[in-house]
């Protein structure tokens, strides 16, 4: 039985966030995207950083994890993205859509 993941990646530009969905839904490792702009805050090299974010959220096989993983650090300005996976479950033409839209 597959299992399903929600994948959040932040992107620290419109156009990041654009470019990263964009590469992932070409090359068949998600499903598609969501982009979401706002607001961070958070501690780095000693400091509150404050910075705009575009946060994504993809949908995808959890076995392609890894893969995933690899193409956005490729990518990716920031030196530590965030890329956050969750197990997800959902209706089950929720879930066809995921499962047929990538390889």
């Amino acid at each position: 039985m597959e299992e399903y993941c929600q994948i959040t990646i932040s992107a620290t530009s419109k156009e990041e966030a654009d470019r990263i969905s964009d590469l992932l839904v070409k090359k068949k490792m998600i499903a598609g995207s969501l982009i979401i702009k706002g607001d961070s805050r958070y501690w780095w090299n000693n400091e509150i950083v404050e910075k705009e974010y575009h946060n994504i959220q993809a949908f995808s096989l959890l076995k392609n994890k890894d893969k995933i993983i690899e193409e956005i650090e490729k990518i990716h300005s920031d030196e530590s993205p965030i890329i956050s996976i969750t197990k997800i479950d959902g209706n089950r033409k929720f879930l066809n859509w995921i499962k047929d839209s990538i390889d």
